[in-house]
């Protein structure tokens, strides 16, 4: 008896163990070469460890990722997405846990400026965003920015713009010279909240945008500031500048067509610097959207946040994990993966498009002109806003059918 009793008390250790060392984590597509560097360290540094990632495409994660997370066995670690849409919900369901202990203890909060992490801040019933109790957290920081093709620049003799009225022109003479203004794929809707983001920000002051994002319900939409960039984006659309058939173009295609030499430029995010610089070399260049009146402005915020299971067997070894992404040491990584660190590197950028790139996203942050992503704003906006950008693109809807579709979701 007592050598079962051995036998089975031993069983029960290796189970135990087995569970306590092992770390599973869901990721958005886009952080593969991070996390492949980032785990083959963490298991190096933490002996008997073991980390499996797997890893969703971006419509995929939007689709199942609250579903994934509310499955009786959840990953340790995923990533969320900021707003209501993903965050909110994962809050209000408690399928995720307040990670301040572990921010208390590691100091992350410390790693940043003051109000910098405002995005990941929630009540803990999931009501109020912005402030509260710290509920996720990114290495990393994602804007969307103006990529451009450089020789078709030069040889339509036009210089990077440093103004709205600059960038309209340099569209205007891209069409005129038979060349495609804008690379666009918006058959998948998202890439638009992208490029109207960049206008909305060169007409409407980022501070406005920001406060709506975080309190849609008491904030007005319908300024007469943001009808002007509505109005614009409906422009750009009727002139061709973003060809005839852009709402038939997914954003992966967008992408390799502007690689191959289609689309004098590209208003996308960060997040593609590695791929734009692999396919196109000193060829690609960047800059931050300038603003009508002066300034820039862009959609940009942390990359997605990552969130520990509420169901994880393993919370402590998932803030160890996410402490890992943050550290100095890590930092540098970063760099070397081509994404753009939320903290300051330590090494010279690896490209001129990434050195590009990070002035780009340093104009924001000293600009205070990151204006967050619009399908934040509210549960069902993230629907509202990709199929009403994409009628405004095709034509199918005016301005102010734009206007009104938002100011109503709004306030639901």
């Amino acid at each position: 008896m007592k050598k079962i009793f051995l036998i089975i008390t031993a069983m029960l250790a290796l189970s135990f163990s087995s569970k306590a060392d092992n770390l599973r984590i869901l990721a958005e597509a886009g952080d593969e070469a991070t996390l492949t560097a980032a785990i083959a360290q963490f298991e190096e540094a933490n002996p008997g460890v073991t980390v499996e990632a797997s890893y969703l495409g971006w419509d995929d994660f939007m689709s199942t990722i609250k579903l994934k997370m509310a499955d009786n066995d959840p990953p340790d670690l995923a990533h969320g997405n900021q707003g209501f849409t993903v965050d909110g919900t994962l809050i209000q369901s408690g399928l995720v846990i307040s990670l301040e202990k572990y921010a208390n203890a590691y100091g992350w909060k410390n790693l940043f400026a003051d109000g910098a992490l405002a995005e990941f801040m929630w009540s803990d019933d999931g009501s109020t965003w912005g402030s509260g109790n710290l509920y996720g957290i990114s290495p990393v920081a994602e804007d969307v920015i103006v990529y451009y093709n450089k020789d078709k620049l030069n040889s339509l003799g036009l210089s990077v713009p440093t103004t709205f009225a600059e960038f309209e022109n340099a569209l205007k003479v891209s069409k005129d010279a038979g060349e495609l203004p804008i690379a666009l794929g918006g058959a998948d809707g998202w890439p638009i909240i992208h490029v109207w983001g960049l206008v909305e920000g060169a007409h409407v002051d980022p501070s406005q945008t920001r406060s709506w994002i975080f309190n849609a319900k008491n904030t007005d939409y319908s300024t007469p500031d943001r009808m002007k960039a509505a109005e614009k984006l409906a422009d750009m659309a009727s002139a061709g500048y973003f060809g005839s058939d852009s709402l038939g173009i997914g954003y992966d295609d967008a992408n390799a067509m502007f690689i191959g030499g289609e689309g004098v430029f590209n208003l996308t995010g960060t997040w593609m610097t590695a791929d734009f610089n692999s396919g196109m070399g000193d060829n690609v260049g960047a800059f931050a959207m300038p603003r009508a009146n002066g300034g820039v402005a862009g959609g940009g915020s942390f990359a997605l946040p990552w969130h520990i299971s509420s169901k994880s067997e393993n919370p402590a070894l998932a803030a160890k994990f996410i402490n890992h992404l943050l550290s100095n040491e890590f930092i540098d990584d970063l760099m070397g993966v081509g994404r753009v660190p939320a903290q300051s590197p330590t090494i010279d950028p690896t490209s001129n498009l990434q050195a590009e790139v990070i002035a780009a996203s340093n104009a924001l942050v000293g600009a205070n002109a990151k204006t967050f992503y619009t399908d934040w704003a509210t549960p069902g906006m993230y629907d509202t806003v990709t199929q009403e950008l994409q009628k405004v693109i095709g034509g199918a809807a005016s301005a102010q059918d734009f206007m009104d579709a938002m100011a109503a979701e709004s306030v639901n």
